[in-house]
């Protein structure tokens, strides 16, 4: 009797555990549909600064401190070196 709730036992987690990788196959990777949004680009104009430029664009709540940075980071340029007509590429939210 005990070997048979054995036998039992690891059928029905053998059966399980098929169905957990069947499934998961099925469903593929998360996400893999989405496009990235490709960020904007902004045109620096006198005047203008990183703070002002973040604040405009950032969502209600933001760090403002992280988008700067990031602002900085993607368009290749130091936080305190904005020229007019300098290009500016702006993380999509």
């Amino acid at each position: 009797m005990q070997k048979a709730k054995l036998q039992l036992t690891v059928r029905l987690s053998l059966l399980l555990a098929a169905l957990c990788v069947v499934f998961l196959m099925i469903g593929g990777p998360a996400g893999a549909d989405v496009p990235t949004p490709e960020p904007t680009e902004y045109v620096v104009e006198a005047g203008d600064t990183l703070w002002a430029i973040a604040s405009a664009a950032a969502d209600p709540g933001e760090d403002l401190r992280r988008l700067i940075a990031d602002i900085a980071r993607l368009s290749g340029i130091d936080a305190d070196s904005l020229q007019p007509g300098q290009v500016l590429l702006i993380p999509a939210r």
